[in-house]
């Protein structure tokens, strides 16, 4: 009985359902032969693979997408059906890198491929004919759900790319390192700066300060690393009619200094 409430409250986050009480009552839980396949059993329970999907929407804040909208003039053609595709093509990714026992979790990181159906191949530049089906995009420069379109669109500005939200991201939830609380909030305005520099000169310019340096020497380098993605996800070498640059020295926590130039130098030593 107590295994089974383990099992239940582990995997289901609730009390055993009525197969599994069915499974104790007749005492297969006390049989070494039996007790493999009733856990095996229980895992993929559809009731654990809700209680993952819990926990991919509080990871990877997905509530900030709620209310996704992107600027017309911008993005032209970026609809809340496309948002709906987007979020939709996430969660097969999710699922898919999740259970399928052929390539294993590590695709979450390492993944060139992005499920896409019709309407969102032909946004991002793909061909796609039919339902979501696994397209590789950009030339394998890709790397799973870090650069899945819809995470980066939700950590983006409303018409641009938004480095600090990527990189806080990226420190925070990929990483696990802390970042402390900001001494004074100093909120990014874009008509502040000179509209002829790149989006990376100017948080560059914004956090210069030795305050802001503090965590922003960790944000930085992780934020820029995305810059060849847009607003909504799709990769670009340019940003104002200026080449991107996504380099940046990035210094660990036990002292190593690692040179991103990627989302795939990001994903590859995490992964």
């Amino acid at each position: 009985w107590t295994l089974a409430s383990r099992l239940a409250l582990y995997l289901w986050d609730s009390v055993p359902n009525k197969r599994l009480l069915e499974r104790v009552a007749k005492g297969e839980l006390d049989q070494p032969d039996k007790l493999d396949g009733i856990v095996n059993e229980t895992v993929w329970n559809w009731r654990t693979r809700a209680k993952i999907r819990g926990f991919y929407h509080h990871w990877l804040e997905m509530e900030r997408a709620d209310e996704l909208v992107k600027d017309p003039e911008a993005f032209p053609g970026f609809d809340p059906a496309l948002a709906a595709d987007l979020r939709a093509s996430l969660w097969i990714f999710l699922d898919q890198a999740t259970w399928d026992t052929k390539d294993g979790y590590r695709q979450l990181l390492l993944s060139t491929e992005i499920p896409m159906n019709e309407r969102l191949g032909k946004f991002y530049g793909v061909e796609v004919k039919g339902g979501f089906q696994p397209v590789a995009l950009d030339g394998g420069k890709r790397a799973g759900l870090v650069t899945h379109p819809y995470l980066l669109s939700y950590l983006a500005y409303h018409n641009n790319t938004s480095p600090i939200h990527r990189g806080v991201f990226l420190t925070r939830h990929l990483l696990g390192l802390p970042l402390k609380s900001p001494p004074m909030a100093n909120e990014f305005k874009d008509s502040g700066f000179d509209p002829s520099l790149t989006m990376r000169q100017k948080v560059a310019e914004m956090t210069k300060s030795q305050d802001c340096m503090g965590c922003h020497v960790t944000i930085n380098p992780l934020g820029f690393s995305l810059e060849h993605y847009d607003g909504i996800g799709r990769w670009r070498e340019q940003d104002g009619g200026r080449p991107i640059d996504a380099t940046s020295e990035f210094r660990t926590e036990d002292g190593q200094t690692l040179t991103l130039r990627s989302a795939r130098d990001v994903a590859e030593p995490a992964g």
